[in-house]
């Protein structure tokens, strides 16, 4: 019984890990507006 734990356990964190990455390379992510610009001409500084 307790294998059965620890398998159900490993397998998911594996599933939750693996859909981590996914989401965060995988997946297309939404882009956000930069709002970092100091004047008008939107050079970034």
């Amino acid at each position: 019984m307790n294998s059965l734990i620890q398998n159900i356990l490993i397998f998911s964190a594996l599933i939750l890990s693996i859909g981590f990455l996914v989401r965060k390379y995988i997946w297309i992510p939404k882009k956000k507006k930069a709002n970092k610009a100091c004047g008008q001409d939107g050079c970034g500084c």
